[in-house]
């Protein structure tokens, strides 16, 4: 751990041997540890295996799916097309302790929530930046 420890203060003298702030030499130098840790395999950051993969949401395939108002599937989350009614996106856990009656209750708590903040559409926001409606999934 030592060695890794010098590693990173080396780094970090080189960027402020050269005249960089300090700041941006901290910056720099986490840009630098990331890249050595995704290039040699020792960190995998991957959202698609998050999220699942496939276009069609499958009971094996793991990771969030999107529910319309009837509490079925409708696909993997973030499928949907902009525009589009709202389908809530949940885990494959907790999808399957809600139910398809809790589902839609969630989606439809969601909407209503999506709604009341002004957002009823996938991509409608009203402004950039907007921090998501969040709602209770019951379970």
């Amino acid at each position: 751990m030592n060695s890794i420890r010098e590693d990173i203060q080396s780094m970090y003298e080189d960027y402020i041997n050269d005249g960089v702030e300090e700041f941006l030499a901290l910056e720099y130098v986490k840009s630098d540890v990331y890249e050595i840790l995704t290039n040699d395999n020792l960190m995998n950051e991957d959202l698609r295996k998050w999220f699942g993969k496939g276009k069609t949401g499958t009971a094996s395939g793991g990771g969030w799916d999107r529910y319309g108002s009837d509490g079925q599937k409708l696909g993997k989350c973030g499928d949907g097309k902009e525009g589009g009614a709202y389908a809530a996106c949940l885990s494959q856990e907790k999808a399957n302790k809600l139910g398809p009656k809790g589902r839609a209750a969630f989606v439809r708590r969601k909407r209503a929530a999506q709604k009341k903040s002004g957002d009823s559409k996938k991509g409608g926001n009203r402004s950039k930046g907007k921090a998501p409606t969040n709602s209770k999934t019951g379970a």
